[in-house]
């Protein structure tokens, strides 16, 4: 196993950015077959071939495979996907580049600095944080985080699925004027709060460690509070492809001397892969029935 670590951290930092990148083009590239199918046989092959891994032709392709394909479906697709296409523009400019790892690690930086400085500034101006109005009705109607509900607020099941259908039968006739209570408890409205209070915090201090870079310890720390993030985030909202896009962009940022880090973001690269189990059929004998 500390073969395999060294080998890894010994490559060049660029090229294993690279190689993740393929690897998240693989996994989280695209919810379209036109683009899915195409992608995942120029990634697959590119990821076995370091000059094909390097190449600004392969690289130019999946950008502009990606930014045709999406363009297209702008009104659906999720927020990761926009970030995954900037990013490969990126490769696409850095593997064109003299200093590909340097243009790929400002970049990078840049990229998430910018991201949690316009989610912060949208939490802010929407309000839906400030009383905890979206968590609580996501944590509500969400079945993805049905197993967090339950336990957060003592809801079982039969109650959760209550609520998903009342929200179906009022989404059938949006021009109704019909109201509906979904059923909750003081402890889910109380966590919930919390939990988007600790969003904002957590969001704004990732955004000004990684656009100011003074005092330097603050700038230093900046590769755990995202960490930090997405572990609080992404293990209660399993939405991995934005899990692995963030955690893809800190390790390319991460100086090549800290070692330990970026084997931690490579970590949790992996670990967020343990959110897409069906932990909801292992665990039900622990819910709230």
């Amino acid at each position: 196993m500390r073969q395999v670590v060294h080998d890894l951290l010994t490559q060049p930092r660029h090229v294993l950015a690279l190689r993740l990148t393929l690897l998240l083009l693989i996994l989280h590239g695209s919810d379209s077959w036109q683009l899915d199918v195409p992608l995942q046989l120029l990634c697959g092959i590119a990821l076995v071939s370091l000059p094909l891994t390097t190449s600004v032709v392969v690289w130019l392709a999946i950008a502009g495979a990606s930014i045709l394909v999406n363009a297209f479906q702008w009104y659906f697709i999720d927020n990761h996907k926009y970030l995954i296409v900037y990013w490969c523009i990126v490769c696409a400019l850095a593997t064109a580049a003299k200093d590909t790892d340097e243009v790929m690690s400002t970049n990078a930086r840049l990229l998430i600095g910018i991201s949690f400085l316009f989610a912060t500034g949208w939490k802010l101006l929407a309000g839906e944080y400030w009383d905890g109005s979206f968590l609580h009705y996501t944590f509500l109607t969400d079945p993805r985080v049905d197993i967090a509900a339950s336990w957060l607020g003592n809801l079982g099941e039969d109650q959760l699925a209550e609520n998903r259908r009342v929200v179906g039968a009022l989404a059938s006739q949006p021009a109704s004027g019909i109201g509906a209570s979904l059923t909750t408890t003081d402890r889910l409205r109380i966590s919930t709060l919390v939990m988007s209070y600790w969003t904002l915090f957590i969001e704004a201090l990732v955004a000004v460690a990684y656009l100011v870079r003074r005092p330097s310890w603050f700038h230093a720390a900046r590769d755990y509070f995202l960490m930090a993030f997405i572990c609080t985030t992404y293990f209660l909202l399993p939405v991995v492809g934005y899990a692995n896009a963030l955690a893809l962009l800190g390790f390319t940022q991460c100086e090549v001397d800290r070692k330990r880090t970026r084997l931690l973001y490579l970590v949790v690269f992996v670990i967020v892969q343990l959110t897409q189990i069906p932990w909801k059929n292992y665990l039900s004998v622990f819910l709230p029935a």
